[in-house]
């Protein structure tokens, strides 16, 4: 089993360009590991693994008996600290209430479970406490990375690399689970693809030695002001999380103020991903009333998804940030002033 997992991870990072030595998505001092892992079926489902992508089907809407798809990992663990990263989409959605990825207690049953239900498009939410963790997601690629402290009695979620939940407690030893599993209350049917699936342990989800904690913000869930030309949310399957924000400007001068969640105490590498397009204008970057980095140029040709890191900032205590953005100017070949935000990232150092 442990030859064939190693073969697909080696196609899917070849076929992305990644190199098996990849730091892990969130956090500092991972090592990577290769666990065995076997597909577990059960009702009316299927499966199917093709060019690095594996497929997970709960095929009827059966409400009462055990649907389960899913691959179990064969990595159980009672010490230290282990990571799980993944990019999941949900094709189709007939039902409601499936898990998608366990954490799961050996003697004790699920502990972590991020699930999907019908609603929004599509939502995320964490089966246990019932927090909403993304929207608007059926057919949209979501990174899913989910880590487990031991040491601290401590899980974390992270959706597209924002941390969205923190559960405490659990019984070791744990192991990981994905695809598609029917909770109690839910039914099929259901597609789900998995891809880039990889595996850590001995990390933290601190940075280095500049302290602090790697955290992002999707721009669309942030609180935000304007100067009063006005903003608006967009949906976009191919920006994080399925949205960005618009900063509809019709002239140069005008600004839009996001203030983050908490950011812990450290020294932080700030960036910002974005989308261009042919309306955009220019814009600079204040972090707090102070400016970090130059200007940056959002005029495309055509959409893109960039992202941009405008700096370093180190801050003495935990807080929220205030994030301002003014237009400046615009591109000789654009044809207005708007302004895009995505996600912001500080990148613990």
């Amino acid at each position: 089993m442990k030859s064939n997992y190693i073969k697909r991870i080696v196609t899917v990072a070849l076929a992305c360009g990644v190199s098996l030595a990849a730091r892990a998505q969130v956090g500092s001092g991972w090592a990577q590991y290769f666990p065995g892992m076997h597909v577990q079926k059960v009702g009316n489902v299927s499966y199917s693994s093709s060019g690095g992508t594996e497929t997970f089907s709960i095929n009827g809407s059966d409400s009462s008996s055990e649907q389960r798809c899913e691959e179990r990992v064969e990595d159980d663990f009672s010490s230290g600290t282990r990571q799980f990263e993944g990019f999941v989409k949900v094709t189709s959605l007939g039902g409601s209430g499936i898990s998608l990825k366990q954490t799961f207690q050996a003697n004790n049953g699920a502990f972590l479970m991020v699930a999907i239900k019908s609603g929004s498009s599509g939502t995320l939410y964490d089966v246990h406490s019932g927090t909403t963790l993304a929207t608007g997601v059926i057919g949209v690629s979501v990174r899913v990375n989910t880590v487990t402290d031991c040491g601290a009695n401590k899980s974390y979620e992270y959706i597209n690399g924002s941390l969205k939940n923190t559960i405490s407690g659990g019984t070791a030893p744990f192991y990981n689970k994905y695809g598609t599993y029917r909770l109690g209350s839910g039914s099929g049917p259901i597609k789900a693809q998995w891809s880039g699936i990889r595996f850590w342990q001995g990390g933290s989800i601190s940075g280095g030695g500049g302290g602090g904690t790697t955290v992002s913000f999707e721009a669309e869930n942030l609180a935000v002001a304007d100067s009063g030309t006005g903003h608006s949310t967009q949906t976009d399957a191919n920006s994080s999380n399925g949205a960005w924000v618009s900063l509809d400007a019709e002239n140069a001068g005008s600004w839009i103020e996001f203030t983050t969640g908490t950011v812990q105490a450290g020294t932080y590498s700030i960036s910002m991903m974005w989308k261009g397009n042919n309306n955009r204008g220019i814009s600079d970057f204040f972090v707090d009333g102070t400016q970090l980095g130059g200007t940056v140029d959002q005029y495309s040709s055509a959409q893109t998804y960039p992202t941009t890191t405008f700096g370093t900032r180190t801050f003495s205590s935990s807080g929220t940030h205030k994030i301002r953005m003014h237009v400046v100017g615009k591109n000789s070949s654009s044809s207005s002033y708007v302004l895009s935000a995505d996600k912001f990232t500080f990148t613990a150092q």
